[in-house]
């Protein structure tokens, strides 16, 4: 059976996969190879321009219907059927080929209109979405206008308040004058008492000094004395040592004597002179002795009185700085005077001043406020106008610009639209001969199903089965092409009618989008202004603060002074410090004059002295060591004291510190030293006094073998001191 020449595939590099169409099946016949003359009928007509051109693309799908041609040109089919059947044949296979070439043009011009369809959808919203954006940005501008506005009012009414707010400061200030005059008046009256009790404290002080005065000079005079006579008896003192030592040496030569004389002689009335002799020295020593005492006491009454001298003194130096105290109040007084004049005068001058302009404040800090307020307001005006203009002229900028691209975009909206309809007059066009084209091909039908029963009832032996099965899968894919593009067309008919319906999607979003922005706007306005406010309050009171430390550090340098004692610890150890520094300076001095003389082997006398020095103050240094370590020592047997009789009237025990960390306790109720306990730290023993086999040994044995093996001393303790109570006649009764 010959092969039908619609299954050759298409050898021609325009024949590309057409994703629409389904691949029809085929069959593995025997075919010949195609000859070099063959070729593809498709026409080359365009529908919408009118002219010929060669198609961009081909279906996998529309088959080229291979022609042979005989050697003279006449064409000619492969198989063997009569010259009738073969220009039946030739004539359906160019109505096949148109109608593939005339189906696949209508593909391709469909997709192509699907696609600028698509491509002007996309162009419209963009443009909408321009000018959609641009309208924002008018409305932004203009609602930007209206801030502005809205901001010179609201700085034309601020400026109304700041007017009443002046007038109701200098009202404020009149009647904060008029409190400060009358605490004026109150502070003269006071000033005025506190000088009345100054001067009469100034006379009474006087009178006091004076008085102490006359009685320093007396016991300055009564010290003089003393001090005459202790300096006598010293050495009326001294005279009596010398001549004390001088008769126990002689003392002790007439005893040596006297042995000798024992010795040699032995006489009885020479050792009767000699002990007569040490009798009336001895006597003499005692009287001697006596005046001894006598004098020290004297000297301690001299002492006492001296002491007493002193505090005289540091209580007329106490006296005298007081003096000086109330001098420096008295001139502060006067100058404080002064300055209340010279305030008076400005306060008159600023109370005129107020109201002549009709002002009134509380205090001069609310004027200080009310001043750097105003001022801080004028510079914010001030930037806020030199912010404002350079953004209203970019904004007339913006909105010239935004009217340009308005217009621009309109001209592109009316060249899209009339694009547009020049579209869908070529689509109704396309319609109109698509319809043409399928009623020719209904009519080819009718035609090829005429000549095919014609060609089953004259030609009986030589009807192709093959071919018009072949016929019938043809129709039968046309069918379904057609099919499918009524599937198409739907979806694309759907996809146009969603298309409109996403801009409308997407415009509450961006109107949400828009609202959300407007009222971020609206937030950072107000969080403008509130940063403003709080910028201008920080300002505000940084001036106060300021101020306030000015007065601090005036009120601090005028009001506040510090006193000292002339004998203070300070003063001395700076006066010792300059004392160290003369001698060392004059020791070195001297050295250096001993090194540019003479190789003397000698120290210079500055040097002895810086020595005698250092080891007075040494010594001085050790006696208040000794001092303070004897004061700690008494300080510490009191506190032992304390603690021990604190310890013998709360638990009932006395405690008595020995050496080497030993504590020996003894109970209230015991006859004496007997009854107690002696425990050794170090060691960790006890030992009871008497030995282990004393009465007071054997009383506590019971309570020893109960609480030792248990560790515990403080019950141990407690229970021998209650069976002790036990044992009394309290315990009894």
């Amino acid at each position: 059976m010959d092969s039908s020449p619609f299954d050759e595939k298409p050898t021609s590099a325009h024949h590309q996969r057409n994703p629409f169409v389904s691949p029809l099946p085929q069959k593995r016949t025997s075919r010949p190879a195609p000859t070099p003359a063959t070729g593809r009928l498709l026409p080359t007509y365009d529908f919408i321009t009118g002219e010929n051109q060669t198609p961009r693309r081909s279906s996998p799908l529309t088959f080229s219907p291979v022609v042979l041609r005989s050697p003279r040109g006449a064409p000619r089919s492969p198989s063997a059927a009569p010259d009738s059947n073969l220009t039946a044949d030739v004539s359906n296979e160019a109505l096949r080929s148109e109608l593939a070439s005339t189906r696949y043009e209508l593909e391709v011009l469909r997709e192509e209109r699907e696609l600028e369809k698509v491509q002007h959808e996309q162009e419209i919203r963009a443009l909408e979405a321009k000018l959609e954006e641009q309208a924002k940005r008018v409305d932004t501008v203009e609602t930007e206008k209206r801030f502005l506005l809205e901001k010179q009012t609201e700085q034309a009414e601020t400026t109304k308040k700041a007017k009443a707010a002046a007038g109701a400061a200098k009202q404020n200030f009149e009647r904060q004058i008029r409190m400060l005059k009358s605490e004026i008046a109150s502070w003269k009256e006071t000033v005025t008492d506190k000088q009345d009790e100054i001067d009469s404290q100034d006379r009474k002080h006087r009178s006091e000094i004076s008085e102490k005065d006359n009685t320093i000079r007396g016991l300055e005079q009564t010290v003089d004395e003393l001090s005459q006579e202790l300096e006598n008896k010293n050495n009326v003192l001294e005279e009596t040592l010398n001549k004390l030592s001088g008769k126990d040496e002689e003392v002790q030569d007439l005893e040596t004597e006297l042995l000798k004389v024992k010795t040699q002689t032995g006489d009885a009335d020479t050792l009767r002179i000699v002990q007569r002799e040490l009798s009336e020295q001895v006597n003499h020593i005692k009287t001697l002795e006596a005046t001894n005492r006598r004098q020290v006491s004297e000297l301690q009454q001299v002492r006492d009185s001296l002491r007493s001298l002193e505090l005289v003194e540091e209580e007329k130096r106490s006296l005298e700085s007081k003096v000086k105290i109330l001098e420096n109040l008295r001139d502060d007084l006067s100058s404080a005077q002064v300055r209340v004049s010279v305030l008076e005068d400005e306060r008159r001058s600023w109370q005129s001043y107020f109201e002549s302009e009709g002002l009134e404040f509380d205090s001069p800090e609310a004027l200080a406020r009310a001043l750097v307020e105003e001022r801080l307001d004028k510079a914010a005006l001030l930037e806020k106008l030199g912010r404002t203009n350079p953004e209203a002229t970019q904004k007339d900028e913006t909105i010239l610009q935004l009217q340009g691209s308005l217009s621009q975009a309109k001209k592109e909206l009316e060249s899209l639209e009339e694009r547009l309809t020049k579209d869908t007059k070529a689509r109704q066009r396309l319609e109109r001969q698509r319809a043409l084209a399928l009623r020719e091909a209904e009519f080819l039908r009718e035609q090829l199903k005429s000549f095919s029963s014609e060609e089953t009832i004259y030609m009986q032996g030589n009807f192709d089965e093959q071919k018009s099965q072949r016929i019938q899968e043809l129709e039968q894919l046309l069918d379904e092409y057609k099919a499918e593009i009524e599937e198409l067309k739907q979806a694309a008919q759907a996809r146009s009618s969603d298309a409109p319906t996403q801009p409308n999607r997407k415009r509450p979003i961006e109107n949400d989008d828009d609202e959300r922005i407007g009222q971020l706007i609206r937030k950072n306005r107000q969080l403008q202004e509130d940063i403003e406010a709080i910028e201008k309050k920080n300002a505000v009171a940084e001036k106060e603060i300021e101020a306030l430390q000015t007065r601090i550090k005036s009120l601090s340098g005028t009001s506040v002074r510090i006193l000292e004692l002339r004998d203070n610890p300070t003063s001395r150890e700076q006066l010792v410090k300059a004392t160290q520094l003369k001698a060392l300076k004059e020791e070195n001095a001297a050295l250096l004059a001993q090194l540019e003389g003479k190789n003397v082997k000698s120290v210079p006398i500055s040097t002895l002295e810086n020595a005698r020095e250092d080891t007075k103050s040494m010594e001085r240094v050790v006696t208040e060591k000794e001092k303070r370590m004897m004061r700690l020592k008494e300080i510490w047997t009191s506190k032992s004291n304390e603690f021990r009789e604190a310890v013998y009237s709360l638990l009932g025990w006395k405690l008595d510190f020995m050496a080497n960390g030993r504590v020996r306790v003894t109970h209230m109720f015991g006859r004496g030293a007997d009854q107690s306990i002696e425990f050794d730290g170090e060691r960790g023993t006890m030992k009871i006094s008497g030995g282990p086999d004393s009465m007071f040994a054997r009383e506590i044995r019971n309570q020893c073998q109960f609480w030792m093996p248990r560790q515990n001393i403080p019950c141990l303790l407690a229970s021998i001191l209650l069976e002790q109570y036990e044992k009394t006649t309290r315990a009894q009764i």
